[in-house]
């Protein structure tokens, strides 16, 4: 991806599969089936994604503190890395069986090969048990991942504050990923049984969502944990925070906008799947909202709709082309890439040039990237 980004994922991966590889021993004394066999599908699962999430706590800790980090903090850095891309995995293991989805990044979800395992072996109902082993794998990421933050090699009150951080922000990670449920599950004739309102999301509420599902834990975390190992002021750590809120907002409508333009095998799983499942997208409220009264009719037969063939999605992505959607929300996330720099252009100046550029780079890159 990135020089920067590069050199440091080596570090969290060599990390987090050593930290896998410690805790498999333990497993496997409760189950010899199971309990290694579940590390290692961790670690393989988690290393083939791009690690940005690790990568960024480096990055939050040179901003924060102007310097590299050395020795004992260099190794908190590593750690904290890796609980990070754990984090992402447990989310993305719950994720992947949420959406029905059945590939991720070019190979089968975690619960699918759980599934294909018991498959093999003849097993009862093996679509639902490897479900059921997904979630339990994934909440072995989650715990896994606290165990590493809790003995954090920089003194209790830092590590106390790392785990307090990840706490407070997937909590909210939680409570968005319910509000992205619920709003999946909105059909025609659906009310709002939770509060008198509609069932449509506003632009507001898809950007609080965005925030909060997406954005606060895939950057203002990261660099919240690198600012806390570093031992730096609430108010950088705050500036980190909304720095990253705003580059995670435009990573999410990028993330949108690939997962209807994007070269399908590039993207590493089915282009489409958020028309298939009805998600709430910036891209689907405009489109409604610009759609001739013919075409809207048509749209509501397609999203939503599990089966909805190729010549479907190609009829949504040329009307979002068309009446120039597209073209407004890539504006957007240049809005957001300038908001994104504002916060932190103080610590950008006095960081070390790597980590300078790395920033910049990095925003270069969510605007630009094609998976």
């Amino acid at each position: 991806m990135l020089d920067y980004f590069t050199a440091a994922k080596h570090g969290v991966l060599s990390t987090m599969e050593r930290v896998l590889a410690g805790y498999a021993a333990g497993y496997a004394n409760v189950s010899i089936d199971l309990g290694a066999d579940a590390a290692a599908r961790l670690s393989q699962f988690a290393s083939r994604g791009k690690l940005l999430r690790g990568c960024l706590v480096r990055l939050g800790f040179e901003l924060a503190r102007g310097s590299a980090p050395e020795g004992r903090e260099d190794e908190a850095v590593r750690l904290a890395g890796a609980a990070m891309e754990l984090f992402q995995s447990g989310l993305l293991i719950h994720d992947d069986i949420m959406d029905r989805d059945r590939v991720r990044r070019g190979f089968p979800t975690l619960h699918v090969g759980y599934e294909e395992t018991l498959q093999y072996g003849d097993y009862d109902d093996p679509v639902h048990y490897g479900e059921a082993l997904g979630i339990c794998a994934g909440d072995l990421a989650y715990f896994a991942a606290f165990g590493v933050l809790s003995e954090l090699p920089v003194g209790q009150e830092k590590a106390r504050q790392a785990c307090a951080i990840a706490s407070k922000e997937l909590a909210l990670v939680g409570i968005a990923q319910m509000q992205d449920v619920v709003n999946g599950a909105v059909r025609p004739r659906s009310r709002n049984t939770f509060r008198e309102a509609s069932t449509e999301p506003l632009e507001e509420d898809i950007l609080k969502l965005y925030r909060y599902k997406t954005g606060r834990y895939t950057f203002s975390l990261p660099l919240a944990m690198g600012s806390a190992i570093a031992g730096s002021p609430e108010s950088v750590r705050l500036d980190l925070e909304k720095s990253g809120e705003n580059l995670g907002v435009l990573f999410q409508l990028k993330d949108d906008e690939l997962g209807l333009f994007a070269d399908e095998a590039e993207l590493g799983k089915p282009v489409g799947a958020d028309i298939r499942e009805d998600k709430k997208t910036l891209f689907r409220l405009r489109l409604f909202g610009k759609a001739a009264p013919g075409q809207v009719s048509r749209l509501k037969g397609i999203f939503g709709a599990h089966d909805a063939s190729a010549k479907d999605i190609a009829y949504v992505t040329e009307l979002i082309d068309s009446l120039g959607i597209r073209g407004e929300l890539v504006d957007m996330m240049r809005d957001y890439a300038v908001r994104a720099r504002e916060p932190v252009a103080h610590l950008i100046s006095a960081a070390p040039a790597a980590a300078a550029r790395a920033f910049d780079e990095l925003t270069t890159y969510s605007l630009e990237r094609t998976s």
